[in-house]
């Protein structure tokens, strides 16, 4: 059972934290965390690091100041704390700071029958806001104990239009001159190759991304799941950042990596998928039996924590580029998978809701514009599309082709397009 006396000493150190809370980058998600008034439990999920703790914190600041209870539970001084310790924890709050109703509570996951405690709030009338860095744990003990009761919002490292407000780039009058677009390549061209994961941002400092992924394998996945072999997931982890962007199957994963078992590939691969540090893109199909047999693709959340964690990443460019269009689509919410014909024929991301294909490439040229078109000339043929992209590093120009008319569009331009 955990004391009051060291509960309120953490309770107090945590206090001074939101306190000191400054250098604050603006999120494009912080107005809904901030306008919401409902009565079910707002949860915002997200990679460790990634910003959900300053996002409880602002929004604290900006509309709880003077009415709040919050407990962050990633702190090593609490690692015993059980769910029984809960009500320990809410009788030390009361006689802190008496009868409040508006909750936050950081990384709750960490405690098993969070869920429980957490109902039991909002049976009582509490307002109640939570963050966590496991979608899996969160989501199933949601689906039993919360179902209906709990409004989601994921967060991601920052955009490129947040990484601009993060280094005081000011593109708002987007006028198209010289000056402005030398701006933008310039800016984008560190986001490419750095990311967005804030705290490297702010300080500069990318040897954070590789104690990151050092934390998240030992704390959300070893910890978690009582896996012993750090070399095992370690290898599988990096062999998926090298490869993002490449068709795979457990099959071939464990015959690289010379696992005996299909099953322990598709395991780890799951875990780290939990995490938010990586993500499966399917083949579109419409055949969903088929679909599901067919080889992944693999996203990992920030080019930063590929180019920190995997050193001879930047020889790929074409495949970082591919990266970041993907985490984009994931952030907007979008649906999306790639395509492949039966004669090889490939679309990097198919969005059927939206009617669009899209195609990533690099620096097109006289050896690949044709393999480019063709692509989205074979899966025009199957998808009923209405709009044609090819995302490039430094070119823009319209194509017209048997009949598709296909815009060539910049990069940043297009993810500063495409930020809701």
């Amino acid at each position: 059972m955990m004391q009051k006396s060291l509960l309120r000493t953490v309770i107090q150190d945590q206090l001074t934290e939101i306190e000191r809370l400054d250098h604050i980058v603006p999120r494009d998600a912080f107005n809904l965390g901030l306008s919401y008034s409902g009565t079910s439990a707002f949860i915002i999920k997200g990679i460790r690091r990634c910003g959900k703790s300053t996002m409880l914190k602002q929004i604290i600041n900006s509309r709880y100041r003077d009415s709040f209870f919050y407990f962050n539970f990633d702190d090593e001084r609490i690692s015993g704390f059980m769910v029984e310790d809960f009500q320990v924890l809410m009788e030390t709050f009361m006689e802190l700071f008496g009868d409040v109703r508006n909750v936050f509570f950081d990384e709750i996951q960490n405690v098993r029958g969070w869920e429980l405690f957490i109902n039991r709030l909002l049976r009582e009338g509490y307002r109640v806001f939570i963050t966590g860095s496991n979608s899996n744990l969160l989501s199933m003990e949601l689906g039993t104990h919360l179902t209906g009761r709990h409004v989601d919002m994921e967060l991601y490292p920052f955009s490129f239009l947040e990484f601009l407000r993060a280094r005081n780039i000011d593109l708002s009058a987007n006028d198209y001159s010289t000056r402005w677009k030398a701006t933008a390549t310039t800016a984008f061209n560190e986001y490419f190759s750095s990311g967005g994961m804030p705290e490297s941002v702010v300080s500069g400092n990318n040897s954070v991304l590789t104690q990151l992924v050092s934390d998240i394998i030992q704390k959300d996945v070893m910890n978690r799941y009582n896996i012993r072999k750090f070399p095992e997931i370690r290898d599988v982890l990096r062999f998926l950042m090298s490869n993002v962007s490449n068709e795979m199957t457990y099959r071939s994963l464990s015959r690289n990596l010379a696992l005996k078992s299909e099953n322990t590939v598709k395991k780890y691969i799951g875990y780290l998928q939990e995490t938010y540090l990586i993500f499966e893109v399917r083949r579109f199909d419409r055949k969903l039996k088929r679909a599901g047999k067919s080889p992944r693709k693999v996203y990992c959340i920030d080019n930063g924590i590929i180019m920190r964690n995997i050193p001879n990443f930047s020889k790929n460019n074409g495949a970082l580029l591919e990266n970041l269009v993907a985490v984009q689509l994931k952030r907007t919410g979008r649906e999306f998978f790639y395509y492949r014909h039966e004669s090889n024929a490939e679309v990097d991301f198919v969005l059927p809701v939206d009617r669009e294909l899209i195609q990533v490439c690099y620096e097109l040229s006289d050896q690949n514009i044709d393999r480019e078109i063709r692509g989205l000339e074979k899966a025009s043929t199957e998808i009923d599309a209405k709009k044609f992209l090819i995302l490039t590093m430094d070119q823009e120009q319209e194509i017209s082709r048997n009949g598709l008319k296909i815009e060539v569009m910049l990069v940043w331009r297009w993810l500063m397009e495409n930020n809701n």
